[in-house]
């Protein structure tokens, strides 16, 4: 499941997702609906990180983790709790150099998910594109 709310005065997008499962979880932010060129927040359990990343390819040695300075979630954290894999993240609407998040109108997000805690390949049940509507 997946809660969202924007934050107009601050400028932020915040997200809680819950999945059924103990695995790593993704959420990205895309301009066509395809992986290759998405900017990511992924969670992984077992470093206990929630952190932004580039989509470059469709290999794990294509993800690649943004500069620290670019790294600008708030209230970031990804936890295991009774068989459920929870990570919520705030994020800016719009960063310099990044795909913005538009307050009003269609955006463009990526849902995924391993089947463990480290990452790797999501499979073709473990992800969806979907757009939403700010």
């Amino acid at each position: 499941s997946m809660k969202y709310q924007v934050n107009l005065p601050e400028g932020t997008f915040s997200v809680e997702l819950v999945h059924e499962g103990e695995s790593w979880l993704g959420f990205a932010f895309s301009e066509t609906g395809l992986m290759i060129g998405s900017e990511a927040v992924l969670g992984l359990p077992e470093e206990n990180a929630v952190k932004k990343y580039y989509l470059t390819g469709k290999s794990t040695g294509s993800i690649e983790v943004m500069p620290d300075v670019q790294q600008t979630l708030m209230d970031a954290s990804i936890e295991i709790v009774d068989g459920q894999t929870i990570m919520k993240f705030t994020k800016f609407l719009s960063e310099n150099g990044e795909i913005t998040i538009l307050p009003s109108g269609k955006n463009i997000m990526l849902y995924a998910h391993g089947d463990g805690l480290t990452l790797g390949y999501h499979g073709p049940q473990g992800r969806a594109s979907f757009e939403l509507d700010l």
